[in-house]
């Protein structure tokens, strides 16, 4: 079943062009096949091997549809019509790029049809469709001698094996709400909405939800959910079907690659970092967050760690603007790790 949607949604433009109809068994059958392979099938299909460029390290093919001839030239229209493909470990890319405004807007409702989402589909320039782990990006293109060209960028994602998601940050790999789909199932990932106030809020998605494995993702694209700003872990969970939930919810599963966990205590931590910290105090606008720099073994920039307290009003220096974590952790005060948010760092951004 590997690469069937990007295929169907690519061989049926191409199809179409040739006038010729083709079954899902058709599809099933190329998505198998090999780039040498691929590079064949475009052959007969007339679409030739124009070279290749470079793009960031990974070669991309580039086919052009081999021109047909006219006897009557005056009929003969300039129609361009190119794909461009690559593979790499973790995904896969097929583009295709044609002048005729005709082919991209069909290509569009067949999107539509197969079930894609698409946030902004009123952006006349790039709208962009997702489905599990395909992605499309429709872009119209103006070339400097004012021709108008339309290109569908279809790109699939490799999953990662479950063995690759141990830690909180490696959530980070899912780049999409589809994508987690994907790869958790629907019955595990819902769309909701996180309150950060009671005039700020913010679309989500939450990953087990109403479970000891429940993580929230905060989109940089609220539009299309796509693109993690970071990842909520622990705390109470601000998002619309959950905040009313009566039910317990047990202390959260998911670690940091730190070691970081919801319930860590404050003496805990320090030892986890190997030196004191600062945290925000009480009264200030981000109460008991750890203050975001690194003067340990934590990078608190990337790791945006908030302290709970059980016993807020036994110590005086909770009032003030900082606090060092080895300042009041004799004052017994029932400090604890109470909310991580993660956000992408350099070895966990997404591609």
């Amino acid at each position: 079943m590997r690469g069937y949607l990007l295929f169907l949604i690519s061989f049926l433009v191409v199809c179409n062009v040739h006038g010729q109809g083709y079954s899902v068994k058709d599809f099933l059958y190329v998505s198998s096949f090999s780039p040498k392979k691929l590079e064949s099938y475009l052959s007969k299909k007339k679409f030739l091997h124009g070279g290749s460029r470079f793009q960031n390290d990974i070669v991309i093919n580039i086919y052009n549809l081999k021109p047909e001839k006219s006897k009557k030239k005056k009929d003969t229209l300039n129609i361009k019509r190119s794909i461009e493909t690559f593979h790499t470990k973790n995904n896969s890319s097929f583009t295709y790029i044609t002048s005729l405004k005709k082919e991209y807007t069909e290509s569009l409702e067949e999107l539509k049809e197969a079930g894609f989402f698409c946030g902004n589909e009123k952006d006349t320039i790039n709208i962009f469709f997702q489905k599990k782990n395909i992605s499309v990006l429709a872009n119209r293109i103006v070339e400097q001698d004012d021709d108008t060209l339309y290109s569908l960028a279809i790109n699939q994602q490799v999953l990662p094996l479950p063995g690759d998601i141990q830690f909180a940050e490696d959530l980070l790999l899912f780049y999409s709400h589809e994508y987690l789909v994907s790869f958790f199932g629907e019955k595990n990932v819902i769309k909701d909405v996180y309150y950060f106030s009671e005039k700020e809020v913010a679309k989500c998605s939450v990953l087990f939800p109403k479970t000891s494995r429940q993580a929230v993702f905060i989109w940089e694209d609220n539009l299309n959910l796509c693109k993690p700003a970071y990842l909520i872990i622990g705390g109470n969970m601000n998002a619309g079907t959950i905040s009313n939930y009566d039910g317990i919810i047990s202390e959260n599963v998911w670690n940091s690659r730190d070691g970081i966990y919801s319930g860590m205590s404050l003496n805990s931590l320090m030892r986890l970092n190997g030196n004191s910290f600062k945290f925000y105090g009480k009264n200030s606008e981000s109460p008991y967050m750890i203050v975001p720099e690194k003067t340990g073994a934590i990078n608190f920039k990337t790791n945006r760690v908030v302290l709970g307290c059980l016993n807020p009003s036994g110590s005086r220096l909770l009032n003030n603007a900082t606090i060092g974590a080895d300042e009041i952790q004799s004052d017994n005060l029932g400090i604890y790790v109470y909310m991580m948010m993660i956000l992408p760092g350099t070895d966990s951004k997404n591609k």
